[in-house]
């Protein structure tokens, strides 16, 4: 490595120290100020300051000292500096003889420290053998730390990733030396288990099964580390190993609960009802951080069913899917094998068998596995089976929950806010199996004397609104007529305007403005007449708080609707031109005796001239329809069905009469030139190619006025009854 004095090293030093050391008490002034600057400072004066970002101003500091020196300077400290504390560098730099003073021998202290530092290199190098020699030789067997982060030869091994050094030197160390922490606490099994590796962790744990109980700074135990960075495989080995007693609140409590954490965070929810399963206590208790478990499962959509974004592909097959679940632990087995299924079939919720889908189906399930992972089979079953442990997780926590005798012990655990926080994210799963356990969690009300419907009025949840038609009239009375600490009731809160993440997967502003309507006008439908013209405390009704607050929505939706008809009404008058042209220019001519077309018997010709009028009367019908776009009023009901069934007529005949065009275009080549059959193929594959990119671009914008303006609508009106079969 050579180091020149570039433009960054003059930016801290405005020269490199020589190597006769003449400007070492300026370079040394330079480098302090710089690092004071910096404040990497006091790791030069003090050393190993135990601080979360310790290794981050360790590694600046260092830099600074290392790339201001000159060439001879960097070739006598480069063998300390590796693995070195900036502190340690810059005292051997000041120890180094100014130039005529003789070389002191290098102290015990020194001795060992290269010892330390020759040692980290030949396990970096993965030299098993020179490793072993080197340790009995200059070692004498001892594990001493070897790095300024306290780590030994085992931790160096472990993190220079070299398993096969790793546990030859975990079988030379001692018990005692196999528990050995770093300066953050981390014991090797801590360190294996945090990067996953199930293999070595398993070898250390055959060592020593102390090694399971080891808690490092934080409080964390090696399986709570593993499953805090999600590793799947680890997790499974380290929960069976892990004496039981670390586990249940009844005796350390801690742990159990911060599993408990982990697993609701990286959905490891079949470990999660393994444990509530073997301590029922878990599921209103909370973990180390304050937080319980039904407030970190309200924050995870994606363990749930309508939260997961499939595809219609992917929710074909995830209906037809059944998942297969592990039998029920055997009373001599302390510990469900999560890694071994026994097959008890079981189905979730909406499971929809149809005969000639089913069929496909199974001819699917048939194939082998690299061919059903194409189809995303193993993938969907997986995340199905995820999902049923997640619901009978949560089954638990809210049947636990229901038993709180007071308001403040159901606040303390948080059902509230977990509560609102499900309704907020639209998992109406969640919501359902909270209101099921205890009916009068339906009643909780937020900061603003908000009920749960209310707030998912407010932020546009379908899902959970709709659980509405499951309830009986008595909850329809109370909460349509609730009103909240401004004197909003459910409707003026349906005219407030949706908050900007809940419309950004809506593409456009008038498609925006209609689902807002569509939000009131449902509401509007169900709500006593009274709550129509009532105000609230600012004086306003719901349908004054309806039109101020969409009154930029409604300019922006006008603006869009007035630039894409102008934009479509071009193109159609184009296509209406040369389709008439086309009409009277018939390729073979016509009969000067009569006037007819002289190939108007041909099958080719008939296929011409209809595809042609039908293009040309589907250009005028997309003319027609943007034209009355451009010119009709866009008021805010004319959001609502008015001009989105226009634009979506408009593209649907634009698209229609681009496809007929090309088949025209394609007829007349065929009829004029007697093409060979490679000509004929490259000819349509050109023809094609104009249709498909306006489809790709336009057809997701047709598709979703389709769905929003023609379809059943969002609302799902035909709902089961919510709070009947209680248990």
């Amino acid at each position: 490595m050579a180091i020149s004095c570039s433009n960054s090293n003059t930016a801290i030093v405005p020269f490199l120290l020589e190597k006769n050391k003449k400007n070492y008490e300026d370079w040394k002034l330079y480098i302090k100020n710089y690092l004071l600057a910096q404040d990497s400072w006091d790791i030069v004066e003090y050393g190993n300051i135990q601080e979360g970002n310790w290794r981050k101003k360790n590694a600046a500091a260092l830099h600074a000292i290392l790339s201001t020196c000159s060439q001879d300077i960097f070739n006598e400290i480069k063998g300390i500096s590796f693995g070195s504390s900036a502190k340690y560098v810059w005292n051997q730099i000041a120890k180094m003889p100014e130039e005529g003073e003789p070389k002191e021998r290098p102290s015990k202290e020194e001795t060992n420290r290269r010892d330390c530092l020759e040692l980290t290199k030949k396990i970096y190098n993965g030299d098993c053998q020179a490793v072993k020699e080197f340790i009995v030789s200059n070692m004498g067997r001892r594990f001493p730390e070897i790095t300024d982060f306290g780590e030994n030869a085992l931790h160096v091994a472990i993190r220079a990733e070299e398993d096969e050094i790793a546990k030859e030197v975990a079988k030379m160390m001692s018990g005692e030396d196999l528990k050995k922490k770093d300066h953050d606490g981390h014991t090797a099994l801590s360190n294996v288990a945090f990067e996953g590796r199930t293999n070595l962790a398993k070898f250390l744990v055959e060592r020593n099964i102390d090694f399971l109980t080891i808690e490092d700074k934080k409080g964390n135990i090696p399986l709570t580390r593993a499953c805090g960075v999600g590793h799947k495989e680890i997790t499974n080995y380290l929960y069976k190993m892990t004496p039981p007693n670390l586990l249940d609140p009844a005796k350390e409590g801690k742990h159990g609960f911060n599993l408990m954490r982990c697993c609701i965070a990286n959905k490891m929810f079949d470990i999660c009802w393994d444990l509530l399963k073997k301590y029922p206590s878990l599921a209103v208790g909370v973990d180390s951080q304050g937080e319980s478990p039904i407030l970190m499962l309200s924050q995870q959509p994606s363990a749930f069913y309508n939260g997961s974004k499939l595809s219609l592909w992917q929710r074909w097959i995830y209906h037809l899917l059944k998942v297969e679940l592990p039998n029920t632990t055997p009373a001599s087995d302390v510990r469900l094998d999560v890694t071994v299924q026994t097959p008890v079939s079981e189905e979730l919720e909406g499971h929809d068998e149809r005969s000639i889908g089913k069929r496909v189906f199974d001819g699917l399930c048939g194939l082998d596995s690299m061919v059903q992972e194409f189809f995303g089979i193993k993938q969907i079953h997986d995340l199905k089976l995820r999902h049923l442990y997640a619901r009978k997780v949560l089954h638990c926590i809210c049947k636990n929950a229901s038993t709180f005798e007071s308001n403040c012990q159901r606040d303390d655990y948080g059902v509230g806010a977990a509560l609102f926080k499900a309704t907020r994210r639209g998992i109406d799963e969640f919501v359902t199996e909270l209101w099921k356990a205890n009916p009068s969690f339906g009643f909780i009300t937020n900061q603003d004397n908000r009920l749960a419907f209310m707030v998912a009025v407010q932020h546009r949840q379908e899902k959970v609104f709709s659980l509405i038609y499951g309830l009986n009239k008595a909850w329809w009375a109370e909460i349509l007529n609730k009103e909240d600490v401004d004197g909003n009731n459910i409707l003026h809160v349906a005219g407030g305007l949706a908050p900007d993440f809940e419309r950004a997967g809506i593409s456009s502003p008038a498609l925006q403005m209609q689902r807002e309507l569509q939000w009131f006008k449902e509401v509007e439908r169900l709500v006593p007449e009274w709550c129509k013209e009532a105000k609230n405390n600012n004086g306003e009704t719901p349908y004054d708080v309806f039109s101020k607050s969409h009154k930029e929505l409604v300019k922006e939706g006008e603006k869009w609707m007035t630039e894409t008809a102008s934009s479509f009404i071009i193109l159609s008058i184009l296509l209406v031109t040369i389709m008439f042209a086309v009409s009277f220019t018939v390729p073979g001519g016509n009969n000067q005796n009569n006037g007819l077309p002289i190939l108007l018997g041909k099958n080719l010709f008939k296929i011409f001239i209809t595809t042609d009028a039908i293009s040309f009367f589907s250009a005028s019908t997309s003319g027609l329809m943007f034209l009355g776009i451009l010119t009709s009023r866009k008021a805010e009901e004319d959001f609502l069905v008015s001009l989105p069934l226009k634009l979506m007529i408009g593209l649907a005949t634009l698209f229609i009469s681009i496809a007929t065009m090309m088949v025209t275009f394609c007829a007349a080549l065929l009829i004029m030139l007697k093409v060979q059959l490679w000509a004929l193929i490259l000819i349509i594959l050109a023809a094609i190619v104009p249709t498909v990119v306006f489809g790709w671009l336009q057809f997701p914008l047709i598709c979703e006025i389709i769905v929003s303006t023609c379809s059943r609508g969002i609302f799902k009106r035909k709902m089961k009854p919510l709070l009947v079969n209680l248990q």
